[in-house]
């Protein structure tokens, strides 16, 4: 009908329903060319709210007063967050400016030709109507097409930033990779192996050869920043190294599958999780088919077992507040038993413990050492440490300086080799025997 009585008509509709279109579109990407910068101001919101409202943060909130420096500091990106979301709103104002601009251009040109054509050709009431209505109803047609195309495409744009999260590159083998073959003995070696992390200048290792042989007791010992966590990393698989292999029993663990390759591991690292759980639970890592005997035998090896029995419901008692208001907390000593008995009922070839008594007393820590041998029977075990002395009861002991093994061999061998090894040990033993000719008596 529009056709019939003007051409222009549709053409205008089109082109201005089309540039309206465009327009949107563009002004709707502009969050998603800054959605990195909008990331990073929100990153920082739930970073601070989170860290103020942490409670292994209170005391020190509260016996520095640090409150008002935190709310001074969120206060401060929240401001920057503001001002990010007003400059964003602006720019998505005019995508509506437009499409009103465009829409009064579209209703005018249509009005002033009908009006034109009514009073030059004697239009009829009925028939200016008519046209009226086609005009207006195959306009609002089209631009509602558009419209939900363009709702679709910003739709899309938020959809696209979990697609590019869920598209990165894997660096490792899953469900694609070999399972890890079943032998009653493993082997751990690292081959030629450097390891750089990313934007770092200094790589961590350079050229490292070591092999971690079956049912060896391996001790790793250096000053901080040495690559001790590093070298764990490296042999549970969280990194490949950047050169050099690392090969179980003779093949190249990037060929299997990953996860089944972390199920060789039972570890303690420093930085643990302590889920809001019971007793139970956290040692098995499950909710259900527990075995609550074997529970009890792994809290027994790692000396937490009088204090469970001593909870409220024992195996069942809820662990932390921040679920349960019936909860336990733990102290570090405490947990750090808890995550042994974990990685115990574990029971996986390879024992990993990174510091795993930093955080008990010296008796606590002297029944660790001498349940060693028993937790670490038939296992390959690597043991991190700051202190020299827990070391004597290894295999073999690893001094790491500069990026490469500097000494190595057994506690006795490094001490008369009169390296690294034993210049840190002197110094430690320096103030035990201090305070032995202090004191004058033995304890």
């Amino acid at each position: 009908m529009l056709a019939n009585l003007n051409l222009l008509l549709l053409l205008v509709i089109l082109l201005t329903t089309a540039a309206g279109f465009f327009v949107s579109r563009r002004i709707n990407d502009w969050g998603y060319r800054h959605r990195e910068e909008e990331g990073e101001y929100l990153q920082k919101l739930y970073y601070i709210q989170g860290q103020a409202e942490s409670p292994a943060l209170a005391k020190d909130i509260r016996i520095f007063g640090l409150m008002p420096w935190l709310r001074s500091v969120y206060d401060s990106v929240f401001r920057l967050y503001e001002a990010f979301t007003a400059r964003r709103e602006r720019v998505y104002a005019w995508s509506c400016v437009v499409d009103v601009l465009l829409g009064i251009a579209r209703n005018g040109i249509a009005y002033w030709y009908l009006i034109s054509l009514t009073l030059q050709n004697g239009l009829s009431a009925s028939e200016f109507l008519l046209y009226f209505t086609a005009f207006t109803g195959f306009s609002a047609w089209v631009t509602g097409i558009l419209q939900e195309a363009a709702v679709l495409h910003k739709e899309s744009i938020g959809i696209s930033v979990v697609q590019e999260y869920l598209n990165l590159p894997e660096p490792f083998r899953f469900a694609e990779g070999k399972p890890v073959p079943k032998a009653d003995r493993y082997e751990l070696r690292l081959e030629h192996v450097s390891f750089r992390y990313p934007g770092a200048e200094t790589p961590i290792f350079r050229d490292l050869n070591l092999a971690l042989r079956p049912g060896e007791k391996l001790a790793v010992v250096g000053l901080n920043g040495a690559g001790k966590t590093t070298l764990v990393k490296l042999l549970c698989g969280f990194y490949d190294p950047d050169e050099g292999r690392v090969l179980l029993n003779g093949e190249d663990i990037r060929e299997f599958d990953r996860a089944d390759y972390y199920r060789l591991f039972s570890a303690v690292f420093q930085d643990f999780s302590d889920l809001d759980l019971t007793v139970a639970e956290a040692v098995s890592q499950s909710v259900s088919g527990i075995d609550t005997g074997r529970v009890k035998d792994c809290l027994e090896r790692a000396g937490l077992a009088e204090q469970a029995r001593a909870f409220p419901k024992g195996l069942d008692t809820h662990l932390g507040k921040n679920v349960y208001l019936d909860g336990v907390e733990l102290s570090g000593g405490q947990k750090q038993r808890l995550m042994l008995a974990r990685a115990l009922y574990k029971d996986g070839p390879f024992l990993i413990l990174d510091e795993p008594t930093a955080a008990l007393d010296p008796i606590a820590e002297d029944d660790i050492y001498r349940k060693y041998n028993e937790m670490t029977a038939g296992k390959s075990a690597v043991f991190i440490s700051h202190r020299l002395a827990s070391t004597r009861f290894c295999d073999r002991i690893l001094f790491l300086q500069d990026g490469m093994i500097a000494d190595e061999g057994s506690h006795e061998e490094l001490l008369r080799k009169g390296g690294g090894y034993a210049q840190l040990f002197d110094i430690q033993a320096r103030y035990y025997q201090e305070g032995r000719e202090f004191y004058g008596r033995e304890f």
